[in-house]
Parts: C-alpha cells; structure tokens; sequence
C-alpha cells in the first residue's frame, strides 16, 4: 500500500501525538464500525510495516491496553494509539468493531485509502475547529492562586461537594511541598514544632535539597541529628509513604494558613 509511506505514517502520528484523545474520539462519530476495524488494522500495518493477517493477534493486542500498559510491551507509536483509540469505545461497540476486525481478511487499496484519508482528514478537521484551554485543573488552580487562602478553602469546600476528586487534581497544582522553599522562616517552624518527626522524616526523604535546606536551617542541631537519624533507619516500605507524608504537610499549611497562623509565602 505505497499512500502508506513514511510520511503519511509521521503526519498521522504527529496529528495524534498534538490532539487529546476525547477530542480524537469526535472523528469516529459517524463512522461506521467496518471502517473503523480498517482503519486500526492499517494504523497497526503502518507502525509494524507487516501484513496484518493474524487477525486475533491484531484484536488481543487492542483489548491489551486495558490489561497491561508497561513500556516493555508496549508497541510502536500507532498500534499505541490504536489500542487507546479502541479503549475509548463504549464496551458494546468494542465488541462490534472486534467482530469486524475478526471477519476482515483483506480491503481493496482504493477503499483503504480512502478510508484512512477521510477519517484524517476529520481528525484534521476537528483539531483545527477546537480551541485548547490546557490542563482544567492547572487553570482553575492559576485563578484561585490570586485570591485568599481563606476564600480559595471555602470554594475548595463547596467545589468537593459538588465535584468529588476535583480538589486534588486542583490542589496538584495550587500549592506543593516544593513551594515550601519559599515559605518563611517563622512558618517553617511552626511546622517543626506541630509535625511528627516520623512524618517530617518521610517528608524530606529523597526531597529537593533546598526544601531540605530550609527546614534544617529552621532546626537545632539537636533536632537536625534526629531528624536525619530517623531519614536513614527508614525502611524501603515506609519510604513509599514519602508522597503521602508530604501531602499531609500541604493539607496542614492550607488549613493553617486559613486559619491566619502561618503564611504560605
């Protein structure tokens, strides 16, 4: 199939690599289940450049990404793509467009450019005719980034309850344990004074040297000896709760900081 040269194959991949995938999803709107099952069996051609006539491989390999997505099985660059693809139909669809891919031996060359042609070409459409915000969460967190802690918590309250989960993807990007070097000393030890030695050495565990930094210079040397001491009787399953430690700070500075007893920055 010579329209499935190298530069057909790079367009569609940066097309795919630059569009987000519920977007990518509209081009398959009206698109009928046997064009579809085409479609991905030429995007997985296209990035093996063999034949594809082990139609049950083909079909066990886009039901996989549902099962394991590690690097070391994961295929090249389209066949990805056509597994996420497949993942995104509605379990019943699925079914009919593996039934498809499972009584779909050959296509005429004529047909299958076309068919690859139209539905990148909707792609193209779609993408051009979709203005991007980016991330929802990161934006919304930029915005209330500039109103009081008091006034961000109240609406991180009120949006929990409307929007279960939305406050940590927000809360990801509003304040983290590495903004804590630009906190100021007086709260960094407030901080020492109310944490647990156990929490703040899991915190500091394998944390940026500047976080590090700012709270042993904030410490005795008494406190710093202890608090080191405990870093390194860590055992490997306690350090996996190094992510959640931290965390919890971040939850207790925004509650503090609410409550007008330290400053964040």
């Amino acid at each position: 199939m010579t329209f499935l040269n190298n530069a057909a194959i790079q367009e569609l991949t940066n097309l795919l690599d630059r569009t987000p995938l519920p977007v990518v999803m509209k081009a398959f709107k009206e698109v009928n289940d046997d064009e579809i099952a085409v479609f991905l069996l030429l995007m997985d051609v296209a990035s093996t450049g063999s034949d594809s006539t082990d139609r049950e491989e083909i079909r066990r390999k886009l039901v996989l990404i549902g099962e394991d997505e590690s690097e070391e099985d994961s295929e090249d660059a389209l066949t990805t793509y056509a597994q996420k693809i497949f993942a995104q139909f509605p379990f019943k669809r699925q079914v009919q467009i593996a039934e498809a891919i499972s009584t779909t031996e050959m296509v005429e060359t004529e047909e299958a450019e076309r068919i690859w042609n139209e539905i990148k070409g909707k792609l193209n459409a779609i993408l051009d005719s979709t203005l991007f915000f980016g991330n929802a969460s990161k934006n919304l967190a930029k915005l209330l980034g500039k109103v009081n802690i008091e006034q961000q918590n109240q609406l991180m309250d009120v949006l929990q309850e409307n929007q279960p989960g939305l406050i940590e993807k927000v809360a990801d990007h509003l304040y983290t344990f590495d903004d804590l070097s630009e906190m100021p000393d007086e709260s960094i030890k407030t901080l020492i004074e109310v944490l647990e030695t156990n929490t703040l050495a899991l915190a500091l565990y394998d944390s940026p040297t500047d976080i590090q930094d700012r709270f042993y210079e904030n410490m005795s040397n008494e406190q710093a000896s202890v608090v080191e001491t405990e870093i390194e009787l860590l055992t490997h399953e306690q350090t996996q709760l190094s992510v959640t430690a931290r965390q919890s700070i971040v939850n207790l500075i925004r509650n503090f900081a609410g409550k007008g007893l330290i400053k964040m920055r």
